[in-house]
């Protein structure tokens, strides 16, 4: 344990990426104060990796880091793994903004200034956006966060017809 936190401040970017995945795996809780402090990284790849191990560990004391990547990150990849993280754990917040997503994700995403600092994934397009709409709606059903029924219910009347049907099937699916 020990020598995957330390490597997580020494370590070349892979090498930290790999250590923050480990202690994921570990799922010792004694990893999150290490991973806590990397997602103020400016790698968007060790941010990722530590969102994502913070959710394997499944450690409440995360969830206001957690949030605040969620809302905050500059990077829309992150703060989308931020929130599926979030609602991994069952926090409110993370299923609220899973489906706000899946609503309109410009809402949350809007202020980014891209989507992920990667060769092949740099910019957030409306295409991106349209993708993640449609990765929230098969996340809720897959969660099955029956939370979400009334604000996607609520937001029926306010999208287009494609997006609506997403929605409805969503809706229907959390009922069962």
């Amino acid at each position: 344990m020990e020598a995957l936190t330390g490597l997580l401040v020494t370590g070349e970017q892979m090498t930290r990426v790999g250590a923050a995945q480990a202690l994921g795996d570990l799922r010792d809780r004694g990893g999150v104060a290490p991973l806590i402090r990397c997602l103020r990284a400016n790698d968007d790849g060790l941010r990722n990796s530590a969102v994502k191990a913070l959710a394997r560990i499944g450690d409440p004391a995360a969830v206001p880091a957690l949030v605040e990547v969620a809302q905050e990150d500059e990077a829309a990849g992150v703060r989308t793994t931020a929130i599926d993280s979030l609602a991994k754990l069952n926090a409110p917040q993370g299923v609220a903004m899973l489906a706000q997503l899946a609503i309109k994700p410009a809402t949350l995403l809007g202020t980014c200034t891209r989507y992920f600092d990667a060769p092949t994934a740099r910019r957030l397009t409306p295409k991106r956006l349209r993708q993640v709409q449609r990765w929230a709606t098969r996340r809720l059903r897959e969660l099955h966060a029956t939370d979400a029924a009334p604000l996607l219910r609520a937001a029926l009347g306010s999208v287009d017809l494609p997006q609506r049907l997403r929605l409805w099937v969503t809706i229907r699916s959390l009922r069962s």
